[in-house]
């Protein structure tokens, strides 16, 4: 198809240009096109369409890195493409929470409350005697 020819020539065009914005930086070139295709939705899936590509893209992210890239894709491309991104990653996004960390943490507060709590008993009694 000649449309699809001349949207993948344009991609390429964008990719080569990037390349020679960064000069030999290449790490910086990569990252400015991942944010630029990768985490702007509708250019990602005219790409993903474009090469037949069906799999979302947030599964192939290790669940550790998803805080980093959502953020990227948040200051990059605003909060509606941040709400596509998250929608998308939530299941890698949840997977990451650590529940007995975070049980840890909770009888800490609540055993930190309990503390506080029995010392205004003991100031109460005191006062009573």
């Amino acid at each position: 198809n000649d449309q699809n020819d001349m949207l993948i020539q344009q991609h390429i065009n964008k990719a080569a240009h990037i390349n020679a914005e960064n000069g030999n930086d290449a790490e910086a070139a990569g990252k400015e096109k991942v944010i630029e295709t990768q985490l702007h939705s509708v250019k990602r899936a005219e790409l993903a369409r474009l090469q037949g590509v069906t799999r979302s893209f947030y599964s192939e992210i290790n669940p550790l890195h998803l805080p980093e890239v959502l953020a990227l894709a948040g200051r990059h491309h605003g909060q509606g493409e941040l709400y596509v991104a998250l929608k998308s990653s939530i299941a890698g996004v949840i997977s990451t929470v650590n529940r007995k960390q975070w049980l840890q943490q909770q009888r800490a507060h609540h055993n930190a409350i309990i503390a506080e709590h029995r010392i205004k008993v003991e100031s109460i009694e005191a006062e009573l005697a």
